[in-house]
């Protein structure tokens, strides 16, 4: 369940793509952008709004937007740091959108994950367990998912940048554009709460 974020100056990272309008045209280095980020960013969205086809669609959003936004990117940030808060905001503007309706979407582990050569697997690793516990870990999974669908928003993405895909609390202050003392405040409050919903669960 857990991911390690690309750090500048790996494949695609955000030197290669700031000096785009020096090197080659910008549509290029944008490919490179899109491939090594776009499946982070559908995994990000798609824990925020539960829902496929909204993930999907969100995260083609992100890359537009961040696409239409390359000349304002002036690196004071990582790049993909920068395409999280894109996602995020844009995740903001989706709940404010769908809070008349107040449901839920429910979670599937069959559903694919978008990826470039098609569906891809779900963060679960597979390390040779037995029957058993890889169906205990994929309830688990799900469960985790479900709770965090309950959870408001700005404690839900908390959750999936730190635990869920590792991202550093400084990387997430950039992300959000608040204090690293604020983040940790928030998101010992958002393991709290998600504990509290899994207990039911986890006693049982």
């Amino acid at each position: 369940m857990y991911e390690r974020p690309v750090q500048g100056g790996e494949q695609g990272g955000h030197s290669a793509f700031a000096k785009a309008s020096a090197d080659r045209p910008v549509c290029e280095a944008f490919d490179e952008l899109f491939d090594a980020y776009e499946q982070r960013i559908f995994n990000l969205v798609y824990r925020l709004v539960g829902d496929y086809e909204d993930a999907a669609d969100l995260t083609s959003e992100t890359f537009v937007r961040a696409l239409r936004g390359y000349d304002r990117f002036r690196g004071e940030a990582q790049l993909y740091t920068w395409l999280y808060r894109i996602a995020v905001n844009l995740c903001k503007n989706y709940f404010r959108q769908q809070q008349h309706r107040s449901r839920l979407h429910s979670y599937s582990l069959d559903a694919p994950l978008e990826g470039e050569e098609g569906p891809g697997e779900r963060e679960i690793e597979d390390v040779g367990q037995e029957p058993q516990r890889m169906v205990e870990a994929r309830e688990l999974e799900a469960q985790v998912q479900q709770c965090l669908l309950q959870l408001r928003s700005d404690f839900r993405a908390l959750i999936v940048m730190r635990d869920i895909q590792g991202l550093s609390y400084r990387e997430i202050a950039e992300v959000l554009q608040c204090p690293e003392k604020a983040v940790k405040s928030r998101l010992f409050r958002a393991r709290g709460k998600l504990r509290e919903l899994l207990e039911p669960y986890l006693r049982g």
